[in-house]
């Protein structure tokens, strides 16, 4: 061990402050058992905390179970009802700095120790003896633990330490998916653009349709705006150039959108009268494209894509509020919003701006089970080591734009081919996702990048689901410890009896209803 060591032992080092780490560090305080949180951000909650405010539920309300909706999301609503705010819809559509009010509470109940702006880089950064990992450094100091848990959401403490995982789209073939691969038949095809090439518009796909690649869907940052009169006016960033928004233009006159809350002020509608921003147009506040680099990219690379992300999304707002080409209703429209002066204070982007880009889907574990397009449909969505149950649409953001004709752009990557998602039915998730195949690491649960296909993690990627996958990391952890036994060995009658102590729910009656 190097001088610089911290030579104090902890049970578990966890590293991701996300939803799902917190989860983990609750049970695992449960149980007895000290965790050391390394934290890649200078915040703790994740993106919940940083600007993912409507709250994804799933269809089959009492999925949503366990400590991550008794003590997070009932957290947050009982915050609001604290200040006179009792609706219940407050707890899935809720202020970030409520947020990460919340998640600080509970990891301080929790007894973590917290570190932020820890970052791992590569293998030289984590300590494998004997299939075992031993110690991490993430600020310049070694951290030693008998268990480790990646709730990250690069998947870089698995990567480093040579758990084989995937990235991109697996090709139809490799699992049968129906959805896998290009897909352009299901693409997105809108009209009415001349041009329809340049930024961010990229070349037509040199792929025959099921083909696997190395692209991920698009990520963006989920802004929050507000109308109030201390809003902070959009800032103009460095580098902006109105070009870029040509194709938003065209898209905002063909649909005949007449102003800025026609887009936002219908998708989420947050206390104190904010706003919740998305993708809401074809080409909007998503990013295809330039994020390919994002999962396996170190960190110089990361923050190079961060900046571009934050260009687009502040040089977007700026356009629509004040680019002569616009309408000048659409502008006035616009300048009735603004940045909240009381989110995001100390962002590196600027007071009000969103301090974390919202990682749709980075690295993805190749472990014990790899779940599947199949395991989201019957007959396959049964489990007999259920963690959680789980029911959402298989969601994907658009993978790449680029030209079909003269004046249409293509969208690919959805699963429809238009804002629907296609359907999934209630299922369970299995243990086995959750940590490596047998052979590789042995003191390792991966909760947010688990084992999965690109297909199969489109529904469960929603941060309740990565929660409650979260807490289930931490009784698999904290029975790991006890037995000292490698993680694949685990007793699942016992981590099934932990997980339901706390509440959580592992059978409901509509995985038995017939289709």
């Amino acid at each position: 061990m190097p001088e610089s060591a911290d030579h104090r032992d902890y049970d578990v080092v966890i590293y991701g402050a996300t939803l799902a780490g917190i989860m983990a560090v609750l049970r695992l305080r449960l149980r007895g058992y000290t965790s050391l949180v390394l934290e890649p951000t200078g915040h703790v909650g994740g993106i919940v905390a940083g600007g993912l405010v409507k709250s994804d539920t799933p269809g089959v309300p009492a999925a949503l179970a366990g400590l991550t909706q008794d003590r997070f999301f009932a957290g947050i609503g009982a915050e609001y009802a604290a200040e006179g705010l009792d609706d219940p819809k407050a707890q899935y559509l809720f202020e970030p700095k409520v947020a990460e009010r919340v998640a600080w509470r509970l990891l301080d109940e929790a007894g973590a120790t917290v570190v932020l702006n820890a970052r791992l880089h590569d293998s030289e950064d984590v300590g494998v003896r004997g299939g075992r990992i031993v110690a991490v450094r993430a600020d310049g100091r070694w951290r030693r633990a008998s268990f480790f848990i990646d709730a990250s959401y690069e998947g870089d403490l698995l990567a480093a330490a040579g758990v084989p995982y995937a990235v991109g789209r697996e090709a139809a073939s490799q699992y049968g998916e129906a959805y896998a691969g290009f897909q352009p038949g299901r693409a997105h095809r809108i009209q009415s653009f001349r041009p329809n090439t340049g930024y961010p518009v990229g070349p037509v796909p040199d792929s025959e349709p099921g083909d696997g690649d190395a692209k991920v869907q698009a990520y963006n940052f989920r802004g929050v705006l507000t109308r109030e009169a201390d809003r902070l006016p959009f800032p103009k960033p460095d580098g902006y150039d109105p070009a870029l928004y040509t194709h938003l233009r065209s898209l905002l006159e063909h649909r005949g959108v007449p102003g800025l809350s026609s887009i936002v002020t219908h998708t989420a509608a947050l206390p104190h009268g904010k706003f919740q921003t998305n993708q809401a147009q074809f080409i909007g506040f998503d990013l295809p494209g330039v994020n390919w680099d994002y999962p396996d990219g170190g960190w110089k690379r990361r923050d190079e894509i961060i900046a571009e992300q934050v260009r687009w999304h502040q040089g977007m707002l700026y356009f629509l509020a004040n680019d002569p080409a616009l309408p000048a209703t659409f502008r006035a429209d616009a300048q009735t919003f603004g940045l909240p002066p009381d989110e995001f204070a100390d962002s590196p982007y600027g007071a009000g701006f969103p301090h974390a880009l919202y990682v749709r889907e980075a690295r993805r574990m190749i472990g014990e089970h790899v779940f599947t397009e199949h395991d989201t449909q019957r007959p396959d969505n049964t489990k007999a080591t259920a963690v959680c149950c789980w029911q959402y649409g298989l969601d994907c953001h658009i993978v790449q734009y680029y030209p079909d004709g003269d004046d249409t752009i293509v969208g690919e990557g959805s699963t429809t081919g238009s804002y629907r998602n296609a359907p999934a039915d209630l299922y369970q998730l299995p243990a086995e996702s959750l940590f490596p195949a047998r052979g590789s690491i042995e003191n390792l649960a991966v909760p947010v990048c688990f084992s999965a296909s690109h297909v199969g993690i489109l529904s469960p990627r929603m941060e309740p689901a990565y929660g409650m996958l979260g807490e289930a990391a931490g009784e698999l952890a904290a029975q790991a410890l006890r037995s000292g036994r490698p993680v694949q060995q685990y007793d699942y009658p016992t981590l099934a009896a932990a997980l339901a102590e706390h509440g959580t729910v592992l059978e409901l009656p509509e995985l038995e209803a017939a289709p």
